[in-house]
């Protein structure tokens, strides 16, 4: 019996974010682990490394393991300009082909191939989106994050922090006809209807990797523009702030009648007070509706999302 004749026949892509590679050896030792499971499970896949402005080292690492490995179909594409993980992983996602597509956010290989053979299966069987992460990852900000995401906004399915994730080609076609283009992909992956779940795996190893300042902001811009958009966060807190200036209008109100009753008001303060009381009132009521609105058009109207790639790199 011919060997491939035991391989899957399904068309696998993978789509990598090199800019999270510790270095440059757990870049090398990353694509040789993927693509020795890759090899030894499906007739035909693809591997796309995405390249947001990422160290050139890196891209040498690509091009001198194809060198060494012909038969194995690899592409760079490079991004025009840093533009972020959520644009760049878009780009890489809309470019793959494949029936099952993995999204590889971290470039850290440290579980056993068996979890990825897991995480296909648990796709074929009865999910579209399979997210798998790290048991030990998770930060208190990152947490904070979660809690607050999951216990204010409507998606269908709870968000952990997640690795990597399997997408069916189903999955992609689901969201590719949303026509929504968003900030983040997680939450429209959650909301798009479709059945998904949660793995998660102990970690053989620790990541080295840390976010520079450059990345932690624009995981801080990520995490408020995901809480505005998908959640009711910001209407909470101006509601809550409303209530708050309600009661201390009323204090300040029975206060100033007091004073005044009692003679021990300077002149004009009490209707100074009263003014001001209201006024602070109104404002937070009226921040509260124009947010409300804000919310709702721009859960109606998302703006599309672009990106902007320089070239693709064929290998």
């Amino acid at each position: 019996m011919n060997s491939n004749e035991k391989l899957d026949k399904n068309f696998i892509s993978a789509v990598v974010y090199i800019n999270t590679a510790d270095s440059a050896q757990s870049l090398k030792d990353f694509i040789e682990k993927l693509d020795l499971w890759l090899k030894g499970s499906f007739v035909k896949y693809e591997v796309i490394f995405v390249d947001d402005d990422s160290k050139d080292e890196y891209q040498e690492i690509i091009r001198d393991y194809k060198k060494e490995h012909d038969d194995v179909m690899m592409t760079i594409l490079h991004m025009s300009g840093r533009q972020g993980m959520e644009k760049s992983m878009n780009a890489g996602r809309d470019m793959a082909i494949g029936d099952f597509v993995f999204e590889f956010d971290e470039c850290v290989f440290n579980f056993k191939e068996d979890q990825l053979e897991l995480v296909y299966k648990t796709c074929l069987k009865d999910y579209d989106i399979v997210n798998c992460s790290d048991e030990k990852k998770n930060s208190a900000g990152s947490n904070l994050f979660y809690v607050l995401f999951n216990k204010y906004s409507d998606v269908d399915h709870k968000l952990e922090s997640d690795n990597f994730r399997i997408l069916s080609r189903r999955g992609i076609n689901r969201i590719q006809s949303l026509n929504r283009a968003i900030p983040y992909r997680k939450a429209l992956y959650a909301s798009c209807g479709l059945k998904m779940t949660n793995l998660t795996y102990k970690p053989e190893s620790d990541s080295d990797y840390s976010h520079d300042k450059r990345e932690k902001k624009e995981r801080r811009q990520l995490a408020s523009d995901a809480l505005i958009l998908f959640t009711q966060v910001g209407y909470k807190a101006a509601l809550s702030l409303s209530a708050l200036m309600a009661v201390l209008m009323v204090f300040s109100a029975v206060y100033a009648i007091i004073m005044y009753i009692n003679r021990i008001a300077i002149e004009g303060w009490t209707t100074t007070m009263l003014f001001l009381s209201f006024a602070f009132f109104g404002l937070f009521m009226i921040l509260t509706i124009i947010i409300k609105y804000l919310s709702l058009l721009l859960e109606l109207n998302f703006k599309k999302q672009r990106y902007m790639f320089e070239n693709v790199e064929k290998l």
